[in-house]
């Protein structure tokens, strides 16, 4: 679990860098992707200490993974963000914003079953004493967790949670109007919150990759494992914290369109540029 739970974390706060946190400058966007191979071994080395055959096996998987994700994923962020710059323009309905949601969700599946290969290839060479400080480590992320929702009060989280998105939204279109800041005021307090539900898969996600990695040696089953796992997480979401997560994506998507509406020529422009500028970052990276 140890280096595919990490491959996890990074590779989706890559597709939240390079597709959605439109904040950054394009130098930046490029300068950070050219050293991805670096951060991603980074990342995972705080996780797991490898030996030096173990580097050497984790540093080629993920120049491996990164040339492909260059050369097939970044064309098709490029394409997706050119309709949402000129639906941007015209006007964009909410399925059409839905619509770039489900793309930058389906770019994250093809990355999962791209790494699961190399994921168990790694995997399978851990001993049991990484694995074993791996899990330890995730367990006590799982105690803060817990801490953390029972020490925190709604009224707390609304707050970050309306300062989170409205910072992000200024960096994005410029200084927002009253009615740009009640709508996401009024979003914040529509949304469910999910730290409850997300701990409980957690723990039972872990409980399954622990039977899971305890077979690690069958590659070709550990494997099998991993893709049941990481490509189809629905399936360790109860019921009510499905219908919570749909809830929520439509609220989400109802936010953006109403900001949509309500931007002014000035804003915009300053968002369309941005986009234009990650659409040429994105076709020169995939060069």
């Amino acid at each position: 679990m140890g280096i595919l739970k990490l491959n996890y974390k990074a590779l989706r706060a890559l597709l939240a860098v390079l597709v959605i946190s439109v904040s950054a400058s394009g130098c930046t966007i490029k300068l950070a992707y050219n050293f991805l191979d670096w951060g991603l071994y980074w990342e995972l080395k705080d996780y797991v200490k490898f030996n030096r055959d173990q580097r050497l096996l984790v540093k080629d998987e993920i120049s491996q993974l990164l040339d492909w994700h260059r050369s097939d994923e970044l064309p098709q962020y490029a394409d997706q963000l050119e309709k949402l710059s000129i639906g941007l323009e015209s006007g964009m309905t909410v399925e059409q914003l839905e619509e770039s949601y489900n793309s930058l969700r389906d770019s994250w599946q093809r990355i999962v079953i791209k790494t699961l290969p190399a994921a168990a290839d790694i995997i399978s060479n851990l001993n049991d004493q990484q694995i074993n400080d791996f899990f330890e480590m995730l367990i006590e992320k799982e105690e803060e967790d817990a801490k953390d929702i029972e020490s925190g009060t709604s009224a707390r989280t609304l707050e970050k949670r309306e300062s989170y998105v409205s910072k992000k939204i200024v960096d994005v279109i410029g200084k927002l109007n009253e009615e740009q800041n009640d709508l996401i005021a009024q979003w914040a307090g529509s949304m469910v919150p999910t730290k409850e539900f997300s701990l409980v898969q957690a723990i039972q996600w872990r409980t399954r990759m622990q039977a899971a990695i305890a077979e690690r040696h069958d590659e070709q089953l550990l494997e099998k494992n991993l893709m049941v796992l990481f490509a189809n997480p629905d399936q360790l979401r109860s019921a009510s914290y499905r219908r919570v997560i749909e809830k929520n994506k439509r609220l989400i998507m109802q936010l953006l369109f109403d900001l949509n509406q309500t931007l002014t020529n000035q804003q915009r422009s300053k968002l369309v540029k941005k986009l234009n500028g990650f659409i040429v970052d994105f076709r020169d990276l995939s060069d």
